[in-house]
């Protein structure tokens, strides 16, 4: 008798995906997940063998996760009452990723060699300590001499660390394509007080960068705001040439009561 990897399990969470190598993101919904795949309900199913980018947004909480479409199904208007569209999705292993990053190293990994010689100090705490009756004094033995090391050269000075950038050197930009992205933005993310960035040139870790939104709406000013890079994803090559979907930088919003206070305006008319 067959047995299923995982359970799957009814579960209905909203879902954004990104083809790889692609910035337009997919709206859709599971239907069933488990700890190793889901499926998606969605009218923009990907071709089985798509290598997709997942996040999933469940009120406070969510996570990221990349996958790969084991099979997919579109569904004609006329026969959705029947069925619906949708895809199914793997979920790509720890391992699978790492494997990516590091391919010519995996396999090769030799065992650490014992030392050649027993090591001058062995540190034991009281749990490892041997009970066994304390050992006579050892015989006076003859003195052995052994010849003087000569001191190590001195060390060569480490070079002075470079004074930290100022704040602001960083700059980028956010463009949203329709009033329901910025909205949907705006309550997940920066209400939260998080934003990401996707870019190809993301700033280093703790480094503070300026931002400017644009919202969808014609001749609207920018918003400029402050933040902190709090996760940095570098761009590579996949395997089709095309750039990694995590191309880009998490930043956590600094001053958050201010910047919510210039985008209630704008938030209050694109609801209108």
């Amino acid at each position: 008798m067959s047995r299923r990897r995982a359970v799957r399990r009814p579960r209905r969470v909203q879902v954004s995906f990104w083809r790889r190598g692609e910035p337009t993101s997919y709206a859709g919904y599971t239907t069933n997940i488990s700890m190793t795949g889901m499926f998606i309900a969605t009218n923009s199913p990907m071709a089985g063998g798509t290598r997709i980018r997942i996040e999933v947004v469940d009120r406070d909480r969510g996570f990221m996760i990349e996958g790969v479409v084991a099979h997919a199904r579109k569904i004609r208007s006329d026969l959705a009452r029947v069925s619906q569209s949708g895809m199914g999705v793997r979920f790509l292993t720890v391992e699978e990723l790492i494997r990516e990053l590091i391919p010519a190293a995996l396999g090769q990994t030799e065992p650490i060699p014992p030392p050649s010689s027993p090591p001058d100090t062995v540190m034991l705490t009281e749990l490892e300590m041997p009970e066994s009756p304390a050992a006579p004094p050892p015989s006076p033995a003859a003195p052995v001499f052994e010849p003087i090391p000569e001191p190590p050269p001195a060390p060569t000075p480490y070079p002075p660390r470079p004074a930290p950038q100022p704040v602001g050197e960083g700059s980028f930009s956010v463009h949203f394509t329709s009033p329901e992205e910025f909205l949907e933005v705006y309550r997940r993310d920066i209400l939260q007080g998080g934003l990401f960035v996707s870019t190809r040139h993301p700033a280093r870790i703790q480094e503070a960068v300026m931002v400017e939104l644009y919202p969808p709406i014609e001749h609207a000013a920018p918003i400029l705001l402050r933040a902190r890079v709090v996760q940095r994803f570098e761009p590579h090559s996949g395997d089709a040439g095309g750039l990694n979907l995590l191309s880009g930088m998490g930043l956590e919003l600094l001053d958050l009561p201010a910047l919510v206070e210039k985008l209630q305006p704008i938030v209050h008319r694109l609801r209108e």
